[in-house]
């Protein structure tokens, strides 16, 4: 037991300069109950000791309310955890031979916390309610007991974990600072944070059981609604993520609404991933999800951002739309370069299934993103395979009927389409509740995603009139966003001035879709018509020398050097704006890096040589 103080050293001993938010760190004292006559001498010293390992308090203090204190609140003396094994303790003197009840409580403030001893061998009282000691006649430690019950349940050991936020900049609430996590059940107002040398920089120190993660926000306030929602790498579904072990912990200062100190954006490119379960990552999955490893993928300069959430739909009138959740908003916060949405699975429920309602929802979504600051490049995923009907999810119903308005949905609003689908065909062992993908099966998925994004997309160049007549339905050429009747060809010829797109459809076997960037005719004067045509070469089990389709050249924008994968023993060709040749090297490796030093911004042409098929694609050269 700790050494005590005496009456004296107790009355005379200096309040601690600490604040009330770390006053977890306190020693344990003696607490006197002084007669009107002073200290008697047949009262002794009873220490009370309680185990609160199953109801930790969130502001780390204990007290104990009795007859001896007259029930008044005010009056309840506190116990401490000084070595944050759980267990709490005071020492008071009482009079011997005097017979009490008591009861412990988390709070001095009202009477909703306190424990209660109803049904339990020890209850005394009226109600049974409470605890009962007749003081023995000698100084005495108390048996540790449990909160709300009456013998001892097992301690567990706690550390401090001490959080830090800069509030400069920030209009501080009225309420004040609070945080909120997993360590307090996410009550909103029971953790406040103090400000002691006026910084604006509030912090608390909270006791919490090591060797685990926790999860929590700042709030500008005390209520739900006051909460941050952050960004980057320190998050965890838009709130904030850290790892306790055995030692005390005390997080960096972090500003308000940001994962660093400085409060600055993320600057690499940022990435949306949309989805239900299968994206947050189901049965707790969630840091091998898909999004969560295709950052990995990705690697610098890029940031994934998982916005699944279980269960929900695209369809507004589905059980639990997308729509509905906090996920929502956080997109439009997050403003991001690309978008993948990956909605579909619940859709197919046979009481969701509204095939208007599913793709009028996926043309609103669609419309409302493209209508951010970032103006955002949009994927939409198809939904995996469904090997179960686990969830009354409908297999059929995907491939049959969600799937094919997908495709409508690319060609109709000029979006891409990544075909995941037949990506996770014939892979059962990944999806061990044939619904939900394994850390295997969510790699598979990320890999595919990745590819999708890092691959060129179909460039148009300007060649002269063309007598090209093979239509291929995998094809679809768009003359100011509005789709060319008939033009189901590599080559169109056109006669208007204007902006014009391709479409391509990688194969019959695959819903890949691909969407060119924007190509600005302007017709000659003197010439009545010139040729479009598009690298992107598709064909009818024919397997070119290159195949178009898998090449990878990365970054772009690309600055001193790009990488080249898929495109082995082909000869490149590195063109400027003007058609001069600025580098070339032959021969190429599978995965093979150009160094590109010196070259201006501006645009270039990757081609890519071998025997008698090329592919071209553009990249943007952009020096700091």
């Amino acid at each position: 037991m700790a050494n005590l103080l005496t009456p004296i050293e107790f009355m005379n001993k200096k309040p601690s300069s600490r604040s009330t938010s770390r006053i977890f760190a306190v020693a344990a004292v003696v607490l006197l109950l002084l007669p009107v006559s002073g200290l008697k001498a047949s009262n002794v010293m009873i220490t009370f000791r309680v185990n609160m390992s199953e109801a930790y308090p969130a502001n780390g203090i204990v007290y104990i309310g009795s007859d001896w204190a007259g029930w008044e609140l005010n009056k309840f003396q506190m116990l401490t955890d000084v070595n944050h094994d759980s267990i709490f303790e005071a020492t008071l003197y009482l009079p011997a031979g005097e017979s009490y009840n008591y009861r412990y409580s988390t709070s001095n403030a009202d009477w909703g916390h306190f424990e209660s001893m109803v049904g339990t061998p020890c209850g005394s009282g009226g109600s049974l309610a409470d605890r009962n000691i007749v003081v023995p006649q000698a100084s005495t430690i108390l048996p540790v007991v449990c909160f709300g019950q009456c013998d001892d349940c097992g301690s567990t050991i706690r550390t401090d974990l001490t959080l830090s936020v800069d509030m400069t900049g920030t209009t501080v609430s009225p309420d004040g600072v609070h945080v909120t996590g997993n360590f307090n059940n996410w009550n909103p107002a029971s953790l406040e944070l103090t400000d002691g040398n006026a910084d604006n920089i509030y912090d608390i120190t909270i006791p919490v059981i090591p060797n685990l993660d926790y999860v929590y926000q700042f709030l500008n306030g005390k209520t739900a609604n006051d909460a941050e929602v952050v960004f980057g790498t320190c998050e965890f579904r838009g709130k904030r993520r850290v790892t306790v072990y055995s030692e005390p912990l005390s997080v960096p200062v972090v500003k308000f609404g940001s994962c660093n100190s400085t409060g600055s954006p993320i600057t690499d490119t940022i990435v949306a991933c949309i989805g239900n379960s299968i994206t947050e990552g189901g049965a707790g999955n969630y840091f091998n999800s898909w999004p969560m490893q295709l950052r990995s993928m990705l690697g610098t300069g890029y940031y994934t951002e998982n916005l699944g959430v279980s269960g929900t739909t695209m369809s507004k009138s589905g059980d639990s739309p997308w729509w509905n959740q906090p996920q929502y908003n956080y997109t439009f916060s997050l403003n991001p370069d690309i978008i993948l949405i990956k909605l579909g699975t619940n859709d197919s429920k046979s009481g969701n299934w509204k095939p208007d309602k599913y793709k009028a929802a996926y043309l609103e979504m669609i419309d409302e993103f493209r209508a951010m600051p970032s103006k955002p490049v949009i994927y939409m995923v198809t939904p995996a395979k469904a090997y179960s009907s686990a969830y009354n999810i409908s297999d059929n119903t995907i491939v049959m009927k969600l799937i094919p308005i997908l495709h409508e949905i690319a060609i109709e609003k000029e979006v891409h389409l990544i075909d995941m689908y037949n990506t996770t065909n014939y892979m059962s062992a990944n999806f061990p509740d044939g619904i939900h993908p394994n850390a295997a099966g969510a790699k598979v998925i990320a890999q595919k995603a990745m590819q999708n994004i890092l691959k060129a997309k179909p460039v148009i160049m300007q060649v002269a009139e063309t007598s090209d007549t093979t239509e291929i339905t995998l094809y679809q050429w768009y003359y100011n966003d509005t789709p060319i009747q008939g033009s189901h060809f590599r080559s169109i010829n056109v006669s208007q001035d204007g902006k014009y797109r391709v479409a391509v459809k990688m194969s019959r076997m695959s819903n890949d879709i691909f969407i060119s960037e924007p190509f600005d005719v302007v017709i000659p004067q003197g010439v009545s018509k010139v040729g479009l045509i598009t690298d992107y070469e598709v064909t009818y089990g024919v397997k070119p020398a290159l195949n178009s389709a898998e090449i990878l050249i990365y970054p772009n924008p690309a600055s001193d050097a790009i990488c080249i994968e898929n495109a082995v023993n082909a000869d490149v060709s590195i063109y400027n704006d003007l058609g001069i040749l600025v580098k070339s090297q032959k021969k190429i490796s599978g995965k093979q890096t150009i160094d590109m030093p010196g070259l201006r911004n501006g645009v270039y042409f990757v081609k890519l040589s071998e025997n008698n098929a090329s592919v071209t694609r553009k990249i943007l050269v952009l020096n700091d």
